[in-house]
């Protein structure tokens, strides 16, 4: 299906890997819990490899894993908050300034300087804006 392979492309620039990509669009379509079988069979994917990228989405906080009453399996559902992927990115874009910052300070002058300066306090100005602007579609979701 094109929706869970494109998933999965998306979220390699997340630096998420492919399959739990696609595990997690897979999940998002899913109308129930699926097991670890399940998502294996339907995705080609080893279950060995399913198991660690569903562990993976669950400590991302993009699934959740579910005990099924009597047996050993754990069930896989789909969170729609993508708090965790936010926050990711965030601290990506945190040492993203660090580094700008610390280009800055070891460029010769001039227009290099400026250029990594005027970046550096673009992305530190978007780590601020960013939370207030997640704050008001969310007041915006739950009206």
């Amino acid at each position: 299906m094109t929706f869970i392979e494109d998933m999965g492309q998306l979220m390699v620039g997340w630096g998420i890997p492919r399959n739990t990509g696609r595990i997690y669009a897979y999940l998002l379509l899913q109308r129930d819990l699926a097991t670890l079988d399940d998502i294996a069979a339907d995705l080609s994917i080893a279950k060995s490899g399913v198991s660690v990228a569903s562990r993976q989405l669950a400590k991302l906080g993009l699934a959740r894993a579910a005990g099924q009453p009597g047996s050993r399996r754990v069930l896989y559902e789909a969170l729609d908050n993508i708090d965790s992927i936010i926050a990711a990115r965030t601290a990506q874009m945190n040492d993203l300034v660090v580094h700008l910052r610390q280009g800055a300070r070891v460029a010769s002058g001039g227009p290099g300087r400026q250029r990594l300066k005027a970046m550096a306090d673009w992305c530190e100005e978007w780590t601020r804006q960013f939370p207030i602007v997640m704050r008001r579609l969310e007041k915006r979701r739950i009206k």
